[in-house]
């Protein structure tokens, strides 16, 4: 990798995304960015930048403005792989201080509620943008905690109260790693290939979709779809196949969805091999 390559990731430091930046890249520059829309304004300005973008979570399902600029592909990008951390929650506050408040990140609040409603239920809770938000708004004031990561306790100063918190429970995220850099055939493990498609508005436009990976026996790992924006009641799809776009197989199947009128945006191969326990 060159010394010009810098990595974007959803701030602030102490975030999940930070996490995985800083341990999939930990010689580059990571750069802060305060909203996944800046990560995507990043790395357009060069090749030689990337970003790295949470998409889903196992608790709190996929993350919608990811998919969306996905989907959209308004910046023509290119997902270089994908990373899944095993997510560990903390309690971060004050030692000996009531908890009156928590705060956490909407997701890690959920998975986290029957946690609290045991143990903290007299506690109001307040979602914020991220868990190193939650965290850096804990250590300014005297009654709040933070469901975080445990990373965060000392970025922020605050005691560890409680780790992991529903640990029992899987808490799986995945996030990818984005470029403008040109498409190129993925090596590892496990390939995976993501599509974004508009469908006709008829009937049978679905079927006409997902009839030919039948037939040539792909699977198809997630499909979800969003609205399309200033478009009401008409859909787009977010699909991830099983295999590469560099496969005889998939791409020929590629080209008979297109030829059926499907108008698939973005198509892109990366490994899906990569696993973080932070």
């Amino acid at each position: 990798m060159g010394n010009n390559i810098k990595i974007a990731y959803l701030g602030p430091e102490g975030t999940y995304s930070y996490l995985v930046a800083k341990e999939r890249f930990p010689s580059l520059e990571l750069i802060n960015n305060s909203a996944i829309l800046d990560v995507f304004y990043f790395i357009s300005e060069s090749s030689e930048h990337k970003g790295i973008i949470p998409i889903e979570n196992s608790s709190g399902g996929p993350i919608a403005e990811s998919l969306d600029l996905l989907i959209n592909n308004e910046f023509d990008v290119n997902i270089e792989e994908s990373i899944r951390l095993n997510v560990k929650l903390a309690l971060l506050g004050r030692k000996g201080v009531p908890i009156k408040n928590i705060y956490s990140h909407s997701i890690p609040m959920y998975h986290c509620d029957l946690w609290m409603r045991k143990n903290l239920k007299y506690a109001s809770k307040t979602a914020v943008s991220s868990t190193a938000k939650a965290a850096e708004l804990a250590s300014k004031e005297e009654g709040s905690a933070a469901i975080a990561s445990i990373n965060s306790a000392s970025i922020y100063n605050l005691d560890v109260l409680e780790y992991p918190i529903e640990q029992n429970i899987p808490n799986t995220t995945q996030f990818f790693v984005i470029s403008k850099t040109a498409k190129t055939p993925p090596t590892g493990k496990r390939i995976k290939t993501s599509i974004s498609s508009f469908f006709p508005s008829r009937p049978g436009s679905l079927y006409d979709f997902l009839e030919p990976f039948k037939n040539n026996q792909i699977n198809l790992s997630r499909i979800i779809s969003r609205p399309i924006h200033g478009s009401p009641n008409e859909y787009a799809f977010f699909v991830d196949i099983d295999g590469s776009i560099f496969e005889e197989k998939i791409s020929d199947t590629i080209e008979i969805i297109k030829s059926s009128g499907c108008n698939l945006k973005l198509i892109c191969s990366y490994k899906d091999d990569l696993v973080y326990n932070l």
